[in-house]
């Protein structure tokens, strides 16, 4: 979420990174560019793809930068912004459009966490010889090749537009985010059972670490997430009621973990491993499984892929009696789902 200030030496280094970030939109060589025509054109940005589809815009964005291509796809000059002014309602002023037809391709974020791993990484373009097709962004991991770290949230969004060169020409990019959290809340199953946080490793294999213009997959986008915050969450004085025994319970392992974007007809691979056996508690389609919540939340005119792409946080809890995964049920974002007749494949 957007922070309402900004300050101290994170400010500097959030400016900075995004500096180089968009370093192609600085350039003294502007010869492929058009001439300047009328007052300028004025582009928004609009984020009401979500599930409670209200503009969330200015929430979740705290600079934007807006690529420009030519109708053909041939890419022209890039125009940035960041800054606490980038609420809803926000226009970016592009005086530079002349008469004709562009794509526009605009990447949002917001700068709440600090450092390249949570980040996405975007390559320099040069105006007049790259392409529509060279824009990408790229998941930034570690060596081999894991996210744990918290993301920044991206949004992404692409337009086709018509400049007349007219006054206050004005067009509105709608936004999608790209980045999601996954809250897994693992519980015992019985009376008696104590759960410890180093026993349990949650992994999710995905093939989408490396997303198109469009954010859809590009490349070889094979990345592991694993969390960013893992704990084992227990109070005294409040207890639960276990729904498989009815017994009291009053702890449960917590975590965490960030993703790009998921895809429903990749099927990336969501794993609870016991440590001491080192055998998969669980092994799921996790897109797949988070589309279950058809139950609730899932509107009938949305496909899967929809769902997904509007759903960016999910909670989840699952229920463990020893190595023994509980097939019973399952709750997600709050909805119990029944998998008594449901394959886990």
């Amino acid at each position: 979420m957007k922070r309402s200030q900004k300050v101290g030496m994170w400010s500097m280094l959030a400016a900075a990174f995004w500096m180089l970030l968009c370093t192609s939109c600085i350039r003294e060589d502007r010869d492929d560019c058009p001439a300047t025509v009328g007052s300028g054109v004025k582009v928004n940005f609009r984020y009401t793809y979500n599930v409670a589809e209200n503009d969330a815009f200015g929430k979740e964005a705290d600079g934007v930068c807006v690529w420009i291509f030519d109708e053909d796809g041939k890419f022209l000059s890039m125009q940035k912004d960041e800054g606490d002014h980038i609420v809803n309602g926000y226009a970016m002023l592009m005086p530079s459009l002349a008469v004709g037809k562009y794509k526009l391709v605009a990447w949002a974020k917001s700068m709440e966490h600090e450092g390249e791993l949570s980040e996405f990484a975007f390559p320099e373009l040069t105006a007049g010889q790259s392409v529509i097709g060279d824009l990408t962004a790229y998941l930034n991991r570690d060596e081999n090749n894991v996210c744990s770290t918290r993301l920044n949230g991206l949004l992404s969004g692409t337009l086709d537009v018509e400049v007349k060169g007219t006054d206050e020409e004005e067009f509105t990019i709608d936004m999608m985010k790209c980045t999601n959290t996954l809250r897994v809340i693992l519980m015992p199953a019985r009376a008696g059972q104590t759960l410890h946080q180093e026993d349990y490793s949650f992994v999710i294999d995905g093939k989408n670490g490396w997303l198109d213009y469009k954010a859809d997959p590009y490349g070889q986008g094979e990345v592991t997430y694993k969390p960013y915050y893992q704990e084992l969450l227990q109070d005294e004085t409040v207890a639960g009621k276990s729904r498989v025994s009815d017994a009291e319970i009053n702890h449960a392992v917590v975590a965490e973990l960030n993703t790009s974007r998921m895809m429903a007809e990749q099927g990336p691979r969501f794993r609870i491993i016991n440590n001491r056996t080192g055998k998969d508690v669980l092994d799921i389609n996790l897109t797949w499984f988070l589309s279950l919540q058809a139950v609730g939340e899932h509107r009938a005119e949305w496909d899967d892929q929809e769902y997904l792409d509007r759903q960016d946080t999910y909670a989840v809890t699952f229920f463990v009696d020893g190595d023994t995964f509980l097939q019973n049920y399952i709750i997600v974002n709050g909805w119990v789902v029944s998998l008594e007749d449901v394959s886990l494949g």
